[in-house]
């Protein structure tokens, strides 16, 4: 063999090793990052169940937002302004993005 390709060859084997080193600091360094990000998957899967479930069920929904209109009218229009308010900053926060 030439004793070039053995020199790439052992270059070749340098870099591997150090490669995997690197991935293995890269694993411990984002381990919190990656238990954030699982915990915002399961929320984000949550909201999707609960969204097909009011989609299921508008019968439900309806029933359930008469009543509080009736049993509690000021309650349900002050959290529909923050909920307005909230979703306007947010389409806000996303164009200034």
């Amino acid at each position: 063999m030439d004793e070039r390709q053995i020199e790439l060859y052992v270059q070749r084997g340098r870099l591997r090793e150090r490669i995997s080193v690197q991935r293995g600091q890269l694993a411990r360094e984002l381990a919190p990052v990656s238990s954030a990000l699982q915990g915002i998957d399961r929320t984000h899967a949550q909201l999707r169940l609960a969204q097909a479930w009011l989609v299921q069920h508008p019968a439900t929904v309806t029933a359930a937002v008469v009543g509080l209109l009736v049993w509690r009218p000021r309650s349900v229009f002050s959290a529909a302004r923050w909920g307005y308010s909230a979703w306007r900053g947010w389409g806000r926060l996303k164009q200034w993005f």
